[in-house]
Formats: structure tokens, sequence, C-alpha cells
């Protein structure tokens, strides 16, 4: 081969990348834009509506994403609950805190079982002098013993937040956004049955992360055992709505109401 022609290979070869790295470039550029600008628009309008005197949290890795946080921003002051639960606590507590602020009127009870972040948020709410509308509960997680998705044979058994159900009554709106996944297969079940009875006839039932197949599948699962009716919402991180129709409360699956320890699915030998 002579080297007019290996030369001429070589540039054909370096034109077919060049035009292959631009391609992968521009779509690269396309799907980071797709990406940042709804979350940026989110977080501008989000930052618009709040009333907090700092900024935000940081929003990348755990935290509930801008979308989410907007959504539950614009429901609460539309909306205004009196009553508002929420199972781990963080930036959402923030949101709803100012939220809460804003309409003059309600209780946020949130939920968690490390102190490391409940010592955070109690730090950031004494900030923006929102202690008053918060009533931040911390307990370890604790052994589950009723009604759950995870097999009783699991590698991890189930486990739930310590539950002190003092005050919590007629629920509006319950934001389920813990335990962490790694607590034991479907570790967000327990919510519903958790807080079923406690809950009004138009309230809510809020869960983040519904893009993932766990947070899907205890959506379903609720719908069909307690008679919601069920919305899967395309968010960043995706997000289930349920609610009943017409206001209508329906059945518990049990008919039998025990509120002692166990019925709960909660053993509190633990620490004592």
């Amino acid at each position: 081969m002579s080297d007019k022609s290996n030369n001429h290979g070589i540039e054909k070869l370096l034109r077919e990348i060049d035009n292959t790295l631009k391609w992968q470039s521009s779509n690269l550029h396309k799907k980071v834009a797709d990406l940042l600008y709804p979350r940026l628009e989110s977080l501008l309008w989000l930052e618009k509506r709040l009333a907090i005197k700092g900024q935000l949290p940081p929003l990348s890795g755990w935290p509930a994403a801008p979308d989410f946080l907007l959504r539950l921003h614009t429901w609460v002051c539309k909306h205004k609950p009196q009553v508002v639960v929420e199972t781990g606590s963080g930036v959402t507590t923030l949101v709803i805190a100012d939220a809460l602020r804003q309409n003059g009127s309600g209780k946020l009870i949130s939920l968690e079982h490390l102190q490391e972040y409940a010592d955070k948020t109690n730090e950031t709410l004494k900030d923006e002098a929102l202690t008053a509308w918060v009533e931040l509960r911390v307990g370890v997680l604790v052994p589950w013993y009723g009604e759950h998705l995870n097999p009783a044979d699991a590698e991890k058994s189930s486990r739930w937040y310590s539950l002190d159900l003092e005050g919590i009554e007629q629920i509006n709106l319950l934001i389920v956004d813990g335990p962490p996944g790694a607590t034991c297969l479907y570790a967000r079940y327990p919510a519903l049955p958790a807080f079923f009875e406690w809950l009004a006839p138009t309230a809510e039932i809020w869960m983040d992360d519904a893009n993932r197949q766990e947070e899907k599948d205890i959506s379903e699962a609720w719908a069909e055992r307690y008679g919601f009716e069920l919305e899967l919402i395309p968010l960043e991180k995706g997000m289930s709505r349920l609610w009943r129709a017409g206001g209508v409360t329906p059945a518990a699956p049990s008919a039998t109401v025990d509120t002692s320890e166990r019925s709960l699915g909660l053993d509190f030998s633990i620490g004592r």
C-alpha cells in the first residue's frame, strides 16, 4: 500500500472518529439538558415560593428532588392540611414547615430513626424559626410483626419506626420517604398499615422514589389491599400518590381495631 493510500485511509478514519465524537457530544448534551433543565426550573420556582432566609440543603444524592419538593410545597399551601406526617426527616421537613407557616396553621410530625439526621434537621429548623411547626420524633427501628411484603424468611427481617402515636389523628397528608431501602425488602410498606386508622377521609399518601420497583410494588399493594386510587407521577425520582375515591373511608383489611403494641407490628422490648 502506498503512503498516499495509507494517509487517505487514516484521514477517513479520523473524520469518522470526529463525526462520531460530535454526535456523541451532541447526544450527551441533549441528555444532560433534558435532565438539568426541569431540575433547575423546579428549583427556581421552589426557591421563589419558600420564605426561608437561608439556602436549601444540598439536594444531590439521597434527598428529595426539586420537582417533588415543589409539588409538596404547592400542595400544602393550597390544601392547608392540619396534620402532616412524614417518615424520614430532612429537606422535606423544612419545605413542609415553611408551607405550614405561610398558611398560619397546621402541624408536621416527622419520624426519624437516626439522631444525627434529626440533629441536622433541628438545626435547620431553628435557623429558620420553624421549630414551632414541627414535632420531630426520634427512635430506633424496631422489629415489625405486622402486615408486610417482606418474606418471613428474608435475609433481613422487617423493621419499622418505634412509633409514638400520641396526638396523631386525622392525618391529611402522609409522606413516605423512609426508612432506607437497605433496611429490608419493601422497607416502606408498613407506613400504611401503621397509620391507616389515623388517616382523615380525604387523606393523601405520597411515596417518594417511585421510579424504583419496590416502591411501585408497595404502592400497588396498598391500592389493592386498602381500596385506594393510585397515580404514578413521572417526576425525577418518581412519585406515587394514593387517595380515596370520593373521600370515602374504606374498611381496613382487618375488621378488628387493636391499638396494642403487638397489633401495630411493634416490639418495644428492645432497649428497655
